[in-house]
């Protein structure tokens, strides 16, 4: 689920690049690949070994971290041809009006562009702010493209910003941001995740029990028949599944959180509560 809301474009995560691949690379429209990892022609290949391949494709090749505006001299953006239907864009040591002047290269005048990002750890770099920075190229992004696909990076503290974020691809994906979030949580906030270990099934229920689209964690609460949680408890569980993709949170506010049961995602509190579990049995 993608409960934030970012520009027109939609917003989709993967478990692998296996996945990755199949679902952009037999999209309608052309394929932008932001590529970090693969070669051109390894992700050529994978594109190739799709059902019904696309045939118009523009890869940009990333070198290096994504800097700061506020950096020194741009890298350089480079485009040159590498066959039929395809282009190639070298970025290196991007800043982001760079990557803004590769993406609007790449998809020239179309409208219908399916992006590819095989490893969004590059956002990430450097970042103090790495939810504003992911936000700033998510909407770069969605503005220009139908759909912005990426892949889970290997970075844990990445995954609850794009969780938060992204729709899931398929359970497969909620079964990997779950359990790598879940254990995160265990390690970084050992008492927010006994909450949440004690809590998540409770936590649910006041979820499925609410009939306000906005509720506090108080009405929420009040939802549940007999609860053996305070607010305050079952707040904790329920901040965890918003960091974990589960729920949303409405606007900003100096007040108590507002979540937002628009991006309540059953599927995920589901597969939050089986990784809770089979960790705690661990």
């Amino acid at each position: 689920m993608a409960p934030e809301g970012n520009g027109r474009g939609e917003t989709v995560l993967h478990a692998d690049v296996g996945s990755l691949a199949r679902a952009t690379g037999t999209a309608d429209g052309r394929h932008v690949g932001i590529l970090s990892d693969h070669s051109v022609q390894e992700w050529q290949r994978r594109i190739d070994s799709t059902p019904s391949p696309t045939d118009d494709r523009h890869f940009l090749k990333l070198g290096g971290k994504l800097r700061s505006t506020a950096a020194a001299s741009s890298g350089g953006v480079q485009t040159r041809p590498m066959g039929p239907n395809l282009d190639v864009t070298v970025v290196e040591e991007a800043t982001p009006d760079d990557l803004e002047r590769a993406l609007d290269a790449a998809l020239g005048d179309t409208d219908d562009g399916v992006l590819a990002v095989e490893d969004p750890s590059f956002v990430f770099d450097d970042a103090d702010e790495p939810g504003e920075r992911l936000d700033a190229f998510i909407e770069m992004a969605t503005d220009r493209c139908a759909t912005v696909h990426a892949r889970v990076p290997n970075e844990p503290r990445a995954i609850t910003t794009l969780a938060r974020r992204f729709d899931f691809a398929d359970d497969r994906c909620r079964r990997w941001i779950a359990e790598t979030g879940v254990t995160q949580l265990r390690e970084d906030d050992p008492t927010n995740f006994g909450y949440l270990r004690s809590n998540w099934r409770e936590a649910r229920r006041g979820l499925e029990a609410v009939d306000m689209v906005y509720p506090q964690s108080k009405q929420i609460h009040d939802a549940i028949p007999n609860p053996d949680t305070t607010p305050r408890t079952l707040g904790a569980a329920l901040q965890a599944f918003v960091e974990l993709g589960a729920l949303g949170v409405w606007g900003d506010t100096v007040a108590a959180n507002r979540y937002d049961m628009t991006g309540y995602d059953p599927e995920m509190v589901a597969a939050i509560g089986r990784a809770v579990e089979e960790l705690h049995e661990k």
